[in-house]
């Protein structure tokens, strides 16, 4: 897992489904909301996991993210145009 040309580490986070601003919204909400409910149960170890994880998905679908008209998007190929 190398970073070239421009992609994240795990490839484009650009996505279809994910266009939508609101979709962003509830998925980073949604992580958000976990690392409240593993704080509240005191499992810190999952508490700093998913604060990553919440982080990443902030930075990656909100601050980052290339809407469908950006010239430079680059979207991951569909599995029936795969090769191999």
């Amino acid at each position: 897992m190398t970073q070239k040309e421009g992609k994240t580490v795990f490839g484009p986070v650009e996505h279809p489904w994910f266009d939508p601003l609101w979709r962003r919204i509830v998925l980073v909400a949604f992580c958000a909301g976990w690392t409240g409910v593993e704080y509240v149960y005191g499992t810190t170890t999952w508490v700093y996991i998913m604060s990553a994880i919440t982080a990443y998905a902030a930075w990656a679908y909100l601050f980052r993210y290339k809407g469908p008209d950006d010239p430079s998007r680059v979207t991951r190929q569909r599995m029936e145009d795969d090769e191999g």
